[in-house]
């Protein structure tokens, strides 16, 4: 259809081949990621090889530079400039339409792409003065020489190695397979890169050619390496060819064998002859170290070195030659698909004869029918594919949970004990390291000991002023030495370990199980909270209580003494008594006789207990609360008292003036 479109826009009086390919490519490249889309880089592919067939390749990479540009962080916010740099420092290979190395199927495709980013490898001077810093150092790497650039240039963002262009014109020539028609023309811009000479542009003599400073690394000698045994395979491919040998295509652009017969669609012999002649020519200039090395008189050269082409190429001259493609195989395989759409378009119209009177194509009461003999036409659709239900980590609260105080207790407590088992294993644990550590104190002191010993030592003597010595003096020395005690040694180790192991333990991460209960105790919660705020029910209130007062049954000094543990359990009291608790005048008497009943829970229940609340109580809550006045807890009744706003004048109340 597109290139049924750009077929007619070519005749006289039509917008022209331009304009709709400007329309195709940006309605494709407007896509989100679009350039890994392998239906929309199938599209790019024809529309690329039609622009190169009508020599129009400039409006495709025009849209294409621009969006490469804004890639690459030109023209865009400082946010996603800096986000880019980040990625490319951390190691990426910098973005590119063509993903990966190079691509064998949409080589039409990669032909614009490569180009377009040689242009910007141009535009911005970045070749230039990578090679210009090769020439100047000779101890510099491709590496080193595109550091330097990018100081140099103050570049946004340059390219990482990979994409130069040396490297992608070589990767791409690689894989593009040997019948298609642009192998020779992706051959030719590899070599004017390779065999240029950047040394007249800084003022220095003749030199050799730059290609070789690229491929210094043993992965880029390898590189080399299967360059040449791939050119040696593309020569023997079209030297079969050209005897008229059945070589099977290695493309999508290789010949149907429904079409072997088409004078337009096959290549000639001469042409293959011409080709092989050519791979060979590319084959020597691989090879011959002396381009490199720059002592070599061109026009000495043997004539199968092609010695003119090889001084286009040295003197950087652009042209391409088209005399190596099969443009008339192109035309054709171009008029071959508008032949296509247009047979199955006249199709989808037409009418068996059978049914010509019943299914009328004017008659607008039979579009069913045709519609449904068009359908029939085709292959029957495939069925969906099947689903398999996969089970949810955490299990759904049901929406007949939140009202049922029974099941959300019992859920919840299912929860709550895994939870609260964590808790004691960490404290036993911790435990457990108390006791190690207070072994260890008291049985190191315990390995070494200070014992009684006594040596003798003999002094030799030399004599003075002409006397001689009656010989050595013996002295007897006692003192305390230190000595090891095996067992304790022993002892120590034995800890040692055991501490380590307690610390490796410690030191896993919890348990599956122990995750999903909190994560399905905290939803059970939210779903709650959230059911109550949108519509604040008895019930649901109900259940919120009860779900209060069962966590806060499950708060012991092991829950307190682990952090995990310990916020997980605050948090819940807190959201459910905000919601459900605090404020509430029924609950006022029950949070007191809680609090009261263990102490340690006083901060943590103690900010949703509200006696104002409840003023009809407020004076029995008030002695409840004197009562149990001690010299033990007096912290925690003057924390209850500060709840009572009225308490001042409560106290002048009840003990009088």
């Amino acid at each position: 259809m597109i290139q049924a479109h750009i077929s007619v826009s070519t005749q006289p009086n039509e917008v022209g081949p331009v304009a709709v390919l400007e329309f195709w490519v940006q309605a494709l490249i407007s896509q989100h990621l679009w350039y890994r889309e392998q239906p929309i880089l199938f599209l790019m592919d024809h529309l690329c090889k039609a622009a190169f067939q009508l020599m129009q390749e400039d409006c495709i990479q025009k849209l294409l530079y621009q969006q490469h540009k804004n890639a690459l962080g030109y023209h865009c916010d400082r946010s996603l400039l800096s986000s880019l740099v980040s990625w490319i420092v951390a190691g990426n290979i910098t973005p590119s339409f063509v993903e990966g190395l190079a691509t064998p199927t949409q080589v039409w495709f990669a032909w614009t792409v490569l180009n377009m980013e040689s242009i910007f490898e141009e535009d911005s001077q970045l070749r230039r003065v990578i090679e210009g810093e090769l020439v100047i150092n000779s101890a510099f790497t491709p590496d080193q020489a595109l550091k330097k650039a990018q100081t140099q240039l103050k570049l946004p963002i340059v390219p990482s190695l990979q994409r130069l262009l040396i490297y992608r014109w070589a990767h791409q020539a690689l894989v593009t397979p040997s019948d298609h028609p642009l192998l020779p023309l992706i051959w030719q811009k590899f070599f004017l890169l390779y065999l240029h000479r950047p040394g007249p542009q800084y003022g220095l003599p003749i030199d050799g050619c730059i290609g070789r400073r690229f491929f210094q690394s043993p992965a880029h000698i390898n590189l080399l390496k299967e360059m040449k045994r791939r050119l040696t395979e593309v020569a023997d491919f079209h030297h079969a060819a050209s005897k008229a040998l059945r070589v099977p295509a290695e493309g999508s652009e290789g010949l149907p064998e429904s079409h072997s017969g088409t004078p337009g669609y096959l290549t000639s012999p001469e042409l293959h002859k011409e080709l092989v002649r050519l791979f060979n020519v590319y084959i020597l200039w691989l090879e011959d170290e002396n381009f490199q090395k720059g002592d070599t008189y061109i026009p000495s050269l043997p004539k199968h070195y092609d010695i003119h082409r090889l001084a286009k190429v040295m003197q950087n001259q652009q042209d391409l030659w088209m005399e190596y493609l099969n443009m008339e195989r192109i035309y054709h395989e171009f008029q071959e698909t508008v032949g296509l759409w247009t047979q199955a378009k006249l199709e989808s119209h037409s009418t068996p004869c059978s049914l010509s009177v019943q299914l009328d194509f004017t008659d607008p009461l039979l579009a069913k029918e045709r519609v449904l003999s068009n359908l029939r036409k085709h292959e029957a659709p495939q069925p969906p594919l099947a689903l398999h239900p996969t089970k949810p980590p955490v299990p759904v609260i049901s929406s007949a949970v939140l009202l049922s105080q029974k099941d959300a207790t019992q859920l919840v407590c299912t929860d709550l004990n895994l939870l609260q088992q964590q808790a004691r294993t960490a404290a036993l644990r911790e435990s457990q390291q108390v006791a190690l550590d207070g072994e260890l104190l008291d049985t190191m002191p315990k390995q070494y000991v200070n014992r009684e010993e006594q040596t003798t030592l003999h002094l030799e003597c030399r004599g003075s002023s002409g006397k001689k010595c009656q010989g050595a003096a013996v002295v007897t020395v006692q003192f305390e030495g230190m000595h090891k005690n095996e067992a304790i040694s022993q002892q120590l180790h034995v800890l040692r370990k055991e501490v380590k192991q307690l610390q490796a333990e410690a030191a896993k991460p919890p348990s599956l199980n122990i995750v999903e209960a909190a994560v399905h105790a905290e939803n059970l919660i939210t779903a709650l909270v959230n059911a109550y705020k949108l519509q604040p029910t008895p019930g649901i209130q109900k259940v919120g209580i009860s779900l209060f007062f069962t966590i806060v049954d499950y708060v012991s000094d092991e829950t307190q003494r682990h952090p995990p543990t310990r916020q997980f359990f605050t948090s819940c009291i807190e959201i459910l008594g905000q919601v459900f608790i605090s404020g509430i005048k029924s609950e006022c008497r029950k949070v007191l006789e809680t609090i009261l009943k263990n102490s340690r829970l006083c901060s943590l229940l103690s900010p949703f207990f509200t006696p104002n609340a409840a003023p009809a109580e407020f004076i029995q809550l008030y002695e409840q609360v004197v009562k149990f006045l001690s010299e033990d807890n007096s912290d925690m009744i003057f924390m209850l008292l500060t709840k009572a706003s009225g308490v001042h004048s409560l106290g002048t109340y009840c003990l009088g003036p």
